[in-house]
């Protein structure tokens, strides 16, 4: 190969490390809104209850669980949120569970958009079995709005509108709780 083909491989690489260095080290801005306003969330397609709109009910705090039908540490996240959900639910936190279409089903198969939308269905009723009552809205839109690169994705909004937490990945219940409570606090 010639010298010049080395260097470049060689540059390319140190740009690699130390982009993955900076994001180790938590010194990379990677997408995320926390301290910014919130994206509307919009409803697409609804499954379970719809989305309550500020201008129809007073503003509560929010935890947005952007998942994936595919995800298993999704699913292995669930009974946390179930606690965490049943926990707040009186102290005014709403949970709502945005996902979307990635053109398959059950077993990786290609399938329709209604077809998924069912094993969506079949996945939130067994092993989200908290997710039948909020909204868990299907659509594209709210990855993009959100910057959601990953799945699971936890966003938790304050009263004012406003995002105190954006983290990709899972979280702890212990984790979880404590950024709960600070939003909730007065």
């Amino acid at each position: 190969m010639p010298r010049t083909g080395l260097a470049s491989i060689a540059l390319v690489l140190a740009l690699a490390g130390g982009a993955v260095s900076a994001a180790q080290s938590g010194s990379a801005s990677l997408v995320s809104l926390a301290g910014q306003p919130a994206p509307e969330i919009e409803s697409g397609i609804a499954i379970g209850p719809r989305i309550l709109r500020p201008s129809t009910a007073p503003r509560e705090p929010q935890l947005l669980f952007f998942w994936a039908h595919w995800c298993p540490e999704c699913k292995g996240e669930s009974p946390v949120l179930a606690r965490i959900a049943e926990k707040y639910r009186g102290r005014g936190l709403s949970v709502i569970a945005p996902t979307r279409r990635y053109g398959y089903g059950e077993n990786g198969q290609p399938a329709a958009p209604d077809r998924e939308l069912r094993h969506i269905v079949q996945v939130r009723d067994r092993y989200y079995p908290f997710l039948r009552h909020v909204p868990v809205p299907v659509s594209d839109a709210n990855y993009a709005a959100y910057g959601v690169a990953a799945v699971p994705t936890h966003v938790l909004i304050d009263r004012d509108g406003i995002v105190r937490l954006f983290q990709p990945g899972r979280m702890t219940e212990g984790e979880l709780d404590a950024a709960i409570a600070r939003v909730l606090e007065p």
